[in-house]
């Protein structure tokens, strides 16, 4: 990942500063080869892709910036001139990859549920229900300062979605059970992650697997041990 220190970029191919021309572009053709002069295509297709990955640098910039401020200030008072301050590009570049500051995050997000959904499929949910929670959680460990920043801001009801999402990644709808038991898992299990972090992970990783895999293996059997009620 980018570090922010270095996240001073410009991805307009044509803004002073960037040394992408038509003579840079045809000086990657070597002299002597079948092909001394790049047609015009191809050098549309290497400003191309050097626009692209301008861009995915720019907003991965942008993203560590709105995170680094986040750890600083509530997200409701961070500023977009505070952002692109922070990320050491243009007010232009960065309404070139967003149109609202909520979009910055997604990327964030989709990566911490992809992370661990990651970890839990590494095991048999079933066979090896302890080990896909002991997984789980210690995956959950280092992305918790992250976690929690993403939760105070608002984001808790995003982090489900997206683990829904993940979880369902290579699940046809049309099969209702598997999809839906995937929507119930993945609302509960991202609930108990999101208290545990609120709650600075004070139970141990140890207590959370032990309570989270007797309730995925015995349901609603654990009502009378637990004490669950709804008053």
């Amino acid at each position: 990942m980018t570090n922010i220190s270095a996240c001073r970029v410009t991805v307009n191919i044509s803004a002073p500063g960037c040394d992408i021309t038509d003579r840079n572009v045809s000086s990657l053709f070597r002299k002597g080869s079948p092909m001394n002069e790049p047609t015009e295509l191809q050098k549309m297709n290497i400003l191309r892709k050097n626009n692209q990955e301008s861009n995915a640098i720019t907003k991965e910039c942008i993203e560590l910036a709105l995170i680094s401020l986040m750890e600083k200030k509530a997200y409701a008072d961070i500023s977009i001139k505070d952002i692109v301050e922070r990320a050491g590009v243009s007010r232009a570049s960065y309404y070139r990859n967003y149109e609202l500051k909520e979009a910055i995050l997604s990327g964030f997000i989709q990566s911490i549920c992809k992370e661990l959904s990651s970890a839990m499929l590494k095991y048999d949910a079933v066979a090896q229900n302890r080990e896909t929670w002991d997984a789980l959680l210690s995956a959950t460990e280092p992305l918790a300062p992250k976690f929690r920043l993403l939760l105070d801001a608002g984001f808790g009801e995003n982090l489900t979605i997206e683990f829904i999402k993940s979880m369902n990644a290579s699940v046809d709808r049309s099969n209702a059970a598997l999809y839906y038991s995937n929507v119930y898992w993945a609302g509960a299990i991202t609930a108990v992650i999101s208290e545990w972090i609120r709650d600075g992970m004070d139970a141990s990783k140890e207590e959370i697997a032990g309570i989270g895999s007797k309730l995925m293996m015995e349901g609603i059997r654990t009502v009378a041990e637990f004490g669950n009620r709804c008053d």
